[in-house]
């Protein structure tokens, strides 16, 4: 009776995510798979733009022969810590009137749209490195392993920091705006076109508590030999690891009783 009861509550807590995530893809992005295909090619519009500004201006590649190699492979983790972390952070203001069905609790809402961002982010990167490759351009990483848990490691560090946001925004509707001014920031302070290694060692080290500045020059590191060796993907973990636990205590205590 006990393991029917489970069962059957599993078939309900499935059946209620899988909705919730055809929910969120219908109402984000249409019901036309062009709003989607729009949501994957985006950050390759934000890879391109970037390019196009340093090439105008005539930047040298700080590492290797390739331009849009070395945009890229600091772009894409930034890229990809930020939507993951800003759209789940957006999940719950939206769906707020489902959490008036028993079935439906806060963690739901934010486990589905944690899976349709881990699915956009994938498909995203693959796009960004498809159209470098029909360019000509050498995309094939040194170190695949290396590469595959950066970008694992990057998209976990945005869907926990969007978890312990959602849960701030919440009772603190202000701190949307905070976060999205902090990502400004952010991007200037993480290395995403150029190379901390060239700052002065007092900045450099203080860049290295920086979570993205690590996942950064780890990703960095896999395409190009004997770079970013400080990079640590155990520290930025940690942080990630860090927020999630902070988020999901916020949610049980805290978020789901207000």
């Amino acid at each position: 009776m006990t393991t029917q009861t489970q069962h059957s509550a599993l078939d309900v807590q499935l059946h209620v995510l899988s909705a919730l995530i055809l929910r969120d893809i219908r109402t984000r992005f249409g019901r036309t798979m062009w709003g989607y295909a729009i949501a994957v090619g985006w950050p390759s519009a934000h890879v391109c733009v970037l390019f196009t500004i340093m090439t105008i201006r005539h930047m040298p590649t700080p590492l290797g022969d390739s331009l849009i190699l070395f945009v890229a492979s600091g772009a894409v983790p930034f890229v990809t810590f930020t939507y993951s972390a800003r759209k789940i952070m957006e999940a719950t203001p939206s769906a707020k009137p489902l959490m008036s069905f028993p079935q439906v609790k806060y963690l739901d809402i934010i486990l589905a749209r944690g899976c349709v961002e881990f699915a956009s982010a994938f498909m995203s990167a693959s796009l960004i490195f498809l159209i470098m490759a029909a360019i000509g351009t050498d995309v094939i990483p040194q170190d695949p392993m290396r590469a595959v848990l950066a970008f694992l490691t990057t998209l976990f560090f945005g869907i926990s920091t969007g978890v312990l946001c959602a849960n701030i925004t919440t009772f603190f509707p202000p701190f949307a705006m905070g976060f999205a001014l902090f990502t400004i920031l952010l991007y200037a302070m993480s290395g995403v076109f150029f190379t901390p290694e060239g700052l002065p060692p007092v900045f450099y080290n203080a860049m290295l508590y920086n979570p993205m500045a690590n996942l950064i020059m780890a990703f960095r590191s896999a395409f190009y030999s004997g770079y970013g060796a400080d990079g640590s993907l155990f520290y930025s973990f940690s942080v990630a690891m860090i927020f999630l636990l902070s988020g999901l205590a916020l949610a049980r205590f805290v978020t789901q009783r207000l």
